[in-house]
C-alpha cells in the first residue's frame, strides 16, 4: 500500500568514462560522452534550465559526464503528477511534493537503499542521522529530501514563519514594536489609513495571504503559532497528544480578526482567487503592508524588493501571539525533515540510475556541498586565517544579483537537491545567509537603522529561542494511501478552501453561523484518526532519536 512522507579535458575525459563503465544504454549519452536527464521539480516554480549552462553544473559535468535538464511546475502541480501517474511516463529524476505518496503508491518511484549502499557512500553519509526514518514501512527509501541537519544554530534573520510588516509603517509610527495581534493589525490599519496608495499612485493592500495549490499555511497555521506552537498543530510536550486546531475557539479568534480586517476594507478579497505569481506580484510591487507566512515562500518577490530604489519597502517580522504573557515558538529548532524531496522513477534504466546516483553522490561530497551553499572559493566567499568564510560588500552584492546566482548555478543546483543544513564541521554555516559574519557585513544602513530602532543586533533577537523537540516537523508522518487520516487530510483541506474565504468575508453579523456552519461540518470529518497518525507518527520521532 502506499505511504506518504507530509552543481583539464584530461580529468574531464577521466571522470566520464568511470561513469560510464560497465554501461551499455547510451540513448541519454550526447556524442562526447556526456549524459543528459531529466528532473522535474513540482515543490518549485523557477526557470527552465540544464545545469551544465551554469558554472558548478558545468563543473559537475566534467567531473560526472552527467547534466539535468530542469523543469519546473506551472500551474496545478497535482494535474501534472497526475497526467504523469496515469500515463506511467516520469522524468528520471522527480519531486512530486504533495503528490509524492501518489506516484509512491503507482509504483513510480523505485528503492534507492540498494542503490545508495553500493554507489554512494556520500549520500549515505549525508543521510545517516536520517536513515532509518527515511524508510516507509516496507523497509525502502524512495525519497532524498533536501536540508539533512548537521547541528543547530540560529539564524540571524527570519527565513521561517512571521508575521510580516512594511518597514516603511514601522518607521512611519516611530518603530512600534507589535506583540499581539491586534497590535501587529493596528500598525496595519494606521499605515493604510494614511497612505492609502503608493507614491507611484497603486492602490495599498493592507494584508494580503496566499491560498493555491498546496501553499495553504499562511491561512492554516496562524491559529498555532498565535498559541505559542511550534508548526501548524497542537502537540502536548509532557504527554505528546496531539489535536488539530481547525475547529478550536484559537482557529475561530484567528478568523475572527481576519473578518473584522475584512469589515474595515484591509483585507484583500483576492486572496482567495490569485494564483501564486499573482500573489508574488503584490509583494515585490511595495503595495502590500502585511502578510502571515514562511519567507522563503515569498523569498523571489522579497528578493526582488531588496534590490529596488526603496529600502522602506521591504519587510521586518515579528513573532506575534495572542496575548501578552504567551511565548512565541516561530523559530525552528534543529529538525530532521525526510520528505519530500526527489525520486528515482521506475522507468529510468538501470545503468541510467546508477549514473544519476553516482552524480548525486559527488553532489554530497563536503567540498560539493560547499560549493552549492557558498560557490567558488574566491569569486563568491573567502576564508579568512581562523578558517571562517566571509564574504566582501562586493560579494555580497554580487550574490543579490539573480541573474548572478543563476548564472552561478546557486538556484538550479541549490534547495531541492541532495543537500545539507546547520553547521560544516569546520564550523561554518552551511546557509552563507546564516553565517554571523556574512549576515553582519550584508546589513546596509536602513538595515542598521531598524536594529539600533529595536536595540538588536540581527533581526532573530526579537524571537524566542526555540524548544528542543525530536518531533518537528509533525507533518512528516506517514499516513497510509485510502485510510481515513488520509481522507481526513484532503477533505479538511477541501472544506476549508471553501469555507474560510465564506467566514472571513461574511458580514460580522453572519460570522458565528458562518463559523458554525463549517464547525458542524468539520466535526463529521474522521479528524480523531488523523491525530491519532500523528500522534503515533510524534512518539515515534521521540523514540527513534533517544
Amino acid at each position: 500500500m502506499g505511504k506518504k512522507k507530509a552543481a583539464g579535458l584530461a580529468a574531464s575525459v577521466l571522470a566520464m568514462s568511470v561513469f560510464a563503465a560497465g554501461c551499455s544504454d547510451d540513448s541519454n549519452a550526447s556524442e562526447d560522452g556526456v549524459y543528459t536527464y531529466t528532473f522535474f521539480n513540482a515543490s518549485s516554480t523557477g526557470t527552465d534550465v540544464n545545469t551544465a549552462d551554469t558554472t558548478i553544473g558545468k563543473m559537475f559535468e566534467e567531473e560526472t559526464g552527467v547534466n539535468f535538464d530542469i523543469e519546473h511546475i506551472v500551474g496545478d502541480s497535482n494535474q501534472k503528477i497526475g497526467t504523469m501517474i496515469a500515463s506511467g511516463e516520469y522524468p528520471d529524476l522527480l519531486n512530486a511534493q504533495n503528490a509524492t505518496n501518489d506516484v509512491i503508491d503507482a509504483g513510480g518511484f523505485v528503492p534507492l537503499n540498494d542503490l545508495i549502499e553500493e554507489h554512494a557512500p556520500n549520500l549515505r553519509k549525508l543521510y545517516d542521522p536520517i536513515w532509518e526514518k527515511m524508510k516507509l514501512e516496507d523497509g525502502n527509501i524512495y525519497i532524498l529530501p533536501s536540508g539533512v541537519s548537521n547541528g543547530y544554530i540560529k539564524p540571524p534573520n527570519i527565513g521561517q514563519s512571521a508575521f510580516f510588516i512594511k518597514r516603511a509603517a514601522l518607521k512611519e509610527q516611530g518603530y512600534p514594536h507589535p506583540k499581539t495581534i491586534d497590535e501587529y493589525f493596528a500598525i496595519i490599519e494606521e499605515y493604510a489609513k494614511n497612505n492609502p496608495t503608493t507614491e507611484d499612485g497603486a492602490e495599498t493592500i493592507p494584508y494580503t495571504l496566499l491560498q493555491y495549490d498546496w501553499h495553504v499555511g499562511q491561512l492554516f497555521d496562524p491559529p498555532a503559532f498565535l498559541s505559542g506552537e511550534q508548526e501548524g498543530i497542537m502537540i502536548d510536550r509532557e504527554t505528546l497528544e496531539v489535536n488539530v486546531h481547525h475547529n478550536k475557539e484559537i482557529t475561530k479568534t484567528w478568523l475572527g480578526k481576519l473578518n473584522e480586517l475584512n469589515d474595515k476594507g484591509l483585507f484583500d478579497r483576492e486572496s482567495f482567487t490569485q494564483n501564486y505569481d499573482e500573489y508574488l506580484a503584490k509583494i515585490s510591487s511595495g503595495r502590500v503592508v502585511g502578510w502571515f507566512g514562511p519567507r522563503w515562500e515569498s523569498g523571489a518577490a522579497l528578493d526582488t524588493l531588496e534590490l529596488d530604489d526603496d529600502p522602506y519597502n521591504d519587510f521586518m517580522g515579528f513573532p506575534i501571539v495572542f496575548e501578552e504573557g504567551i511565548k512565541d515558538q516561530y523559530l525552528n529548532p534543529e529538525s530532521y525533515v525526510t520528505s519530500p524531496g526527489m525520486g528515482l522513477t521506475s522507468g529510468t534504466d538501470e545503468e541510467d540510475q546508477v549514473r544519476i546516483i553516482k552524480f548525486l553522490d559527488h553532489m554530497a561530497k563536503i567540498e560539493s556541498q560547499k560549493l552549492i551553499t557558498w560557490g567558488i572559493e574566491g569569486e563568491t566567499y573567502e576564508v579568512n586565517e581562523e578558517g571562517r568564510f566571509i564574504r566582501t560588500e562586493e560579494q555580497i552584492a554580487q550574490i543579490q544579483e539573480k541573474e548572478f546566482r543563476d548564472e552561478m548555478g546557486l538556484t538550479a543546483l541549490g534547495w531541492y537537491w541532495p543537500i545539507m543544513a546547520g553547521v560544516f564541521d569546520d564550523g561554518n554555516s552551511v546557509d552563507p545567509n546564516v553565517q554571523p559574519e556574512v549576515a553582519e557585513m550584508a546589513y546596509d544602513e536602513v538595515d542598521k537603522e531598524f536594529l539600533e530602532a529595536y536595540d538588536i543586533e540581527m533581526f532573530t533577537d526579537i524571537f524566542t529561542e526555540p524548544e528542543p523537540v525530536p518531533y518537528i516537523p509533525f507533518w512528516d508522518a506517514v499516513i497510509e494511501t485510502g485510510s481515513e487520516a488520509q481522507l481526513y487530510d484532503q477533505q479538511s483541506r477541501d472544506l476549508i478552501k471553501r469555507s474560510y474565504p465564506d467566514i472571513i468575508l461574511a458580514d460580522p453579523g453572519a460570522f458565528d453561523s458562518e463559523w458554525e456552519k463549517f464547525k458542524t461540518s468539520f466535526d463529521q470529518l474522521p479528524y480523531e484518526a488523523f491525530e491519532d497518525v500523528i500522534e503515533a507518527s510524534v512518539k515515534r520521532e521521540a523514540e527513534l532519536m533517544e
